[in-house]
């Protein structure tokens, strides 16, 4: 696991997305010692939809009480 300064990470930071979406274990820590680390994602979010709509099947008509298929 690679662990970058925060200030060489702003310099580098394309690089270390780069290194990411490699498989390579990104960490990027401040002096306080707090720390965060780049994952890479399988998507991203999109407005886009994700698949069509359809329409649902309708109901066949029966009377109330009326047994109905599964």
């Amino acid at each position: 696991m690679a662990v970058y300064d925060i200030d060489y990470a702003k310099e580098h930071l394309a690089e270390l997305f780069h290194q990411a979406r490699q498989g390579f274990e990104v960490v990027i820590a401040r002096e306080d010692g707090k720390a965060c680390e780049l994952t890479p994602l399988a998507e991203v979010w999109s407005a886009e939809p994700a698949a069509t709509s359809t329409a649902a099947p309708e109901e066949p008509e029966a009377a109330l009480g009326d047994l109905v298929p599964a």
